[in-house]
């Protein structure tokens, strides 16, 4: 089973690119995963389907960037699909921060509707088919047996096993972290959570639940979660059967991707 990569020191439960590798031929300006240029062949040949994690609310994932990432995807990969948050769990950050909870919900639901239109739009203008089969809310997810299986098992190991819930709570943290003024209190973190919950599924088993043999799922920042399950440190989770979670860095003119949300 793959492992979650990146550019940085490989941390546990990682595999870094092979050593000794030939550079990829368009690897020196484009977005990159596991030391490859995301319109290398190398990787559909390697994982078959991609899957783009996009944060509607983070500040790397502009309409642009948005647009060349499809675009890119699009080059190499024959099988596309885009995964965005549900208004639901994304509207807690912003009644967290004080607003009305209809006013919150509104403001997520324009927020995701705008960038899976981009989504949709870019991967049908690359030539890829039935774009809203392609480009998913996660709520598209809630009444599916194996999505609906995953997600009581991670909230029961956030319940019982403490590497679940540090990993949950570190990524809440990051989440509400350009929402709040201040740290946000165990009370904001323990509600928050439900957002975690509601992607653990697609970040810990995307090909079961898109019924494909392989899925290489890229989002621009490591994920605690997968982290930790993929590491063997939560008993009774693992990461689904053909499914690897790899970090995007986008490496055209130098572009900063520190953004931590």
């Amino acid at each position: 089973m793959s492992r979650i990569s990146t550019a940085s020191p490989p941390l546990t439960g990682t595999d870094a690119p092979q050593e000794g590798a030939a550079p990829d031929v368009a690897s020196a300006n484009g977005f990159q995963v596991e030391g490859l240029d995301l319109r290398s062949p190398r990787l559909a040949e390697r994982y078959g389907t991609l899957v783009l994690g996009l944060s509607p609310f983070n500040s790397f994932y502009s309409t642009q960037t948005v647009s060349d990432l499809c675009e890119s995807a699009a080059a190499s990969f024959s099988d596309v699909h885009v995964v965005l948050p549900g208004a639901p769990e994304s509207a807690l950050r912003y009644i967290s921060a004080g607003k009305a909870p209809r006013q919150a919900v509104q403001r997520s639901k324009r927020v995701i509707h705008n960038m899976r239109n981009v989504a949709r739009r870019t991967l049908a203008d690359c030539g890829m088919p039935d774009t809203d089969s392609r480009v998913h809310v996660m709520t598209r997810f809630a009444s599916h047996p194996r999505y609906q299986r995953s997600r009581a098992r991670v909230e029961s190991a956030y319940r019982t096993q403490p590497p679940m819930r540090e990993a949950v709570h570190a990524m809440t943290r990051t989440a509400l972290a350009t929402s709040l003024d201040s740290e946000p209190t165990q009370a904001q973190i323990e509600t928050n959570a439900r957002y975690i919950f509601a992607e653990a599924p697609l970040l810990l088993d995307a090909a079961g639940l898109l019924a494909r043999p392989s899925t290489l799922f890229v989002y621009h920042r490591r994920v605690p979660l997968y982290d930790v399950v993929a590491a063997g440190r939560v008993p009774g989770l693992t990461v689904g059967a053909g499914h690897t979670l790899s970090v995007l860095t986008d490496e055209r003119n130098g572009r900063d991707d520190d953004d931590p949300r």
